[in-house]
């Protein structure tokens, strides 16, 4: 049976680890801390959206969505930061040992379909406000008044023709 996609998105420490933080937080006991202690069996949660969409790092538009981000030299706060993933800064395929093998796969992908889309449709949204749902994977919804839980984007497409 496959694994379920939270089950995915957590690690579990397989043995008691100090894990170091990017800069000091201070404990409940007031105490300024460098690192924290993870006991054996602890599940842990990596948040990559977290880390892409960071406004220390990236800046205060840093939840715009902004391409020429990529075009220009990055942020120094970006490249002094480190972050170990295996594409321009981003943790999207986390990074290392445990970094996604179809990165590359999956960027063909995606260029394929817009190359194939973008030149036969026109993509337009509708005049409604999107908020995102963060259960791990970030998602459009609609917001009606209700506040759904149900991943919605709406467009209007019109086919441009051949």
């Amino acid at each position: 049976m496959p694994p379920l996609l939270t089950d995915l998105l957590f690690c579990r420490a397989h043995q008691d680890a100090m894990l170091p933080v990017s800069k000091p937080v201070v404990g409940i006991d007031g105490t300024q801390m460098n690192e924290i202690f993870v006991p054996k069996g602890t599940k842990i949660f990596i948040s990559t959206i977290a880390s892409n969409r960071n406004p220390e790092l990236w800046g205060p538009d840093s939840y715009e969505w902004k391409p020429e981000r990529w075009l220009s030299p990055l942020p120094d706060a970006v490249v002094d930061a480190k972050i170990p993933g295996v594409y321009s800064h981003l943790m999207t395929f986390l990074g290392g040992g445990r970094a996604c093998i179809g990165f590359k796969f999956s960027q063909l992908e995606m260029k394929v379909v817009l190359a194939t889309l973008i030149p036969k449709f026109r993509f337009e949204c509708e005049n409604k406000d999107i908020y995102w749902l963060m259960s791990g994977i970030a998602q459009p919804a609609v917001d009606d008044g209700r506040k759904s839980l149900e991943p919605r984007l709406p467009l209007k497409v019109t086919y441009l023709g051949a």
